[in-house]
């Protein structure tokens, strides 16, 4: 048989997103079988088999692990190099690579193609902009911690209570 192979299956093709989500969540929380997620379908009026929403779940939960992967490397090279621009590079790198991916496999054309490239962009200008805010902002309370201390030295306030001072109220810790 010469037909046209299905990229997607029912699930995915044929059930309203809210639906989906729903599905997506019973397997995401564990404790549901195929079965049961197959009677919440049938209760909801979509005649789904087991086996559909297998091969869905199988390649929803991988995808969800990939995810997870991701997320616990980007809270891992948070926590090494800091905030910034490293997370946003790494969604970069994956954007990137998934858009090839869908390239290559017939999943976008070129104009959705774009489209994403443009979102990725802009998503990095904005990156960039947050980052030099924060720096500005950074300086500013650095600078406004230095006035407070002399300040507060001036009046004859002493180190302990000044140490407080910027503990507290101005959330350096030193």
């Amino acid at each position: 048989m010469a037909g046209k192979v299905r990229r997607h299956g029912r699930i995915q093709d044929e059930l309203p997103v809210e639906i989906r989500e729903q599905v997506d969540r019973l397997i995401v929380e564990g404790g549901y079988t195929y079965d049961d997620i197959k009677a919440f379908l049938d209760e909801a009026g979509y005649d789904i088999s087991r086996s559909a929403i297998g091969r869905y779940g199988k390649e929803f939960l991988d995808s969800y692990r990939r995810l997870r992967v991701i997320e616990d490397k980007s809270r891992a090279l948070i926590s090494e190099v800091g905030e910034g621009l490293v997370l946003e590079e790494a969604t970069s790198k994956i954007l990137m690579q998934r858009a090839l991916e869908c390239l290559l496999d017939g999943e976008l054309d070129a104009k959705e193609s774009a489209s994403l490239m443009k979102g990725v962009a802009q998503l990095q200008a904005s990156s960039v902009q947050r980052e030099k805010l924060k720096k500005e902002l950074r300086g500013k309370v650095e600078q406004t911690a230095g006035e407070v201390v002399e300040t507060a030295r001036s009046g004859g306030l002493s180190e302990e209570l000044i140490r407080q001072i910027e503990e507290q109220v101005l959330g350096i810790v030193r």
